[in-house]
């Protein structure tokens, strides 16, 4: 069998054509190449904001750990907040000011009502949980039975 010779007409045509489909290829490549590069470079910058956010929706109706909270402004925060020990209780604040605060005016800052019986309680030796989904407001639970009852009302 006798391969069929192109003419120089029909090769350059042929050549033309390939060229086409090597520059879409490659055009596509490097487009997806560019948009993954972008979305790792957004989704790296705006970590925090991300987990943040993930937190103030999956953590509702859970515990709060004391450790990403601010106790002076009742507050989820981005970061790990400051440990303070004042009088034999830690407490956690997002910054000096808000620990100066707790100390000036302790019994307005540090003793608030139960979310679900009303009770007075320190906020040290309280459960937190968040007062809303999709919100950094805190809200405190004397015992984890208080916890789960307001949980399951708000359902």
């Amino acid at each position: 069998m006798k391969k069929k010779r192109l003419s120089k007409q029909q090769l350059v045509e042929k050549q033309k054509l390939d060229e086409k489909k090597f520059n879409r290829t490659m055009l596509i490549s490097f487009s997806i190449l560019f948009l993954c590069l972008m979305s790792i470079l957004i989704f790296y910058t705006y970590w925090c904001d991300t987990k943040y956010t993930w937190r103030k929706i999956a953590w509702y109706s859970e515990e709060v750990p004391e450790k990403l909270t601010c106790m002076n402004g009742d507050n989820l925060q981005i970061h790990e907040s400051t440990k303070a020990v004042f009088e034999d209780k830690t407490y956690y604040f997002c910054s000096q000011a808000c620990f100066n605060h707790l100390v000036k005016h302790f019994r307005k800052v540090a003793i608030v009502p139960d979310a679900f019986s009303g009770d007075s309680i320190n906020k040290a030796d309280a459960i937190i949980g968040l007062k809303k989904r999709n919100n950094p407001e805190l809200v405190y639970f004397r015992n984890k039975e208080n916890f789960n009852k307001y949980y399951e009302s708000k359902h």
